[in-house]
Order: structure tokens, then C-alpha cells, then sequence
């Protein structure tokens, strides 16, 4: 079975039966194929992320290392009050420049610093996000700067 006939065997699992998506997802990562295993490290990731394992989706992020990934560790940290290592991963999102994970970053990344104190940073975050023309993270943004 290739590599992407892994993956998709694990799509066709995820959301109703995790163990056996995590059963396909692994031998996709096992698989070593660039593009399959990148996918399945990120959806078991989320697997990982919604069943509250978190270390395992720290790792399964930090294995797919999209800007996708990176804000979802960003969210992940944020939320466990890891505020360093969020900090850390929303702005390798940012720095990704990618159309989603970006102005997304941009915005948490805004409420983090607005929820420590420092409010000229989360401004500018919040500007950057305004400008960024992603619709939800500009229309969020410019509440915050309203």
C-alpha cells in the first residue's frame, strides 16, 4: 500500500474510529514519504490534541512542522499557560508567512501580550492581523483595535 493509500485509510477512520486512524496515520509517518507523513503527523496531532494527550501532540505537531502545526502548538501552549513556548510558536507562524496560520497567529498572539500587560505589542499584533486580509482574523483584530 503507498504511502497516500495509508493517509487516506486513516481519513476514512478519523472522527469515528481514532485508534484505528492512529493505526494508519503511524504507518503513513512510518512510511518516510515527505508530503504523507508530514499530513499524518499533523492529524494525529489533532487526534492526539482533542482526546487531551498533550505531550503526544506536542510531539506530532513538532513532527509536522507546518504553520498549521505551529499555531496549533501555539493555541496548545497558550491555553496549558505556557506563554513562553506559545510566544515562541505563534511567531514561527507568523515568520511562515502562510496565508491561514499567520494572520491567525498574528491575532493570539495579540490577546497573549494584551493578557500580560503589554499593550503596545498587542496592538501592534492586532494591527498587523487587521492588515493581513485574512476576514476573520482582521475582523477580530479590528475589534480589539476599535
Amino acid at each position: 500500500m503507498s504511502p497516500q493509500d495509508l493517509f487516506n485509510r486513516g481519513l476514512l477512520e478519523d472522527g469515528h474510529r481514532p485508534d484505528e486512524a492512529r493505526r494508519w496515520y503511524l504507518l503513513a509517518v512510518e512510511s518516510g514519504h515527505p508530503a504523507a507523513a508530514q499530513r499524518a503527523a499533523f492529524n494525529l496531532a489533532l487526534i492526539e490534541d482533542e482526546s487531551g494527550h498533550l505531550d503526544e501532540a506536542r510531539h506530532w505537531y513538532g513532527r509536522a512542522a507546518t504553520p498549521r502545526a505551529m499555531f496549533n502548538l501555539g493555541v496548545l501552549e497558550d491555553c496549558c499557560g505556557n506563554t513562553d513556548a506559545a510566544r515562541r510558536w505563534y511567531s514561527k507562524a507568523i515568520e511562515s508567512g502562510h496565508a491561514e496560520a499567520a494572520p491567525r497567529a498574528m491575532f493570539n498572539l495579540g490577546l497573549l501580550e494584551d493578557r500580560e500587560g503589554r499593550s503596545a505589542r498587542a496592538r501592534a499584533h492586532f494591527r498587523m492581523a487587521a492588515g493581513s486580509g485574512h476576514e476573520e482574523a482582521a475582523a477580530r483584530a479590528n475589534e480589539r483595535l476599535a
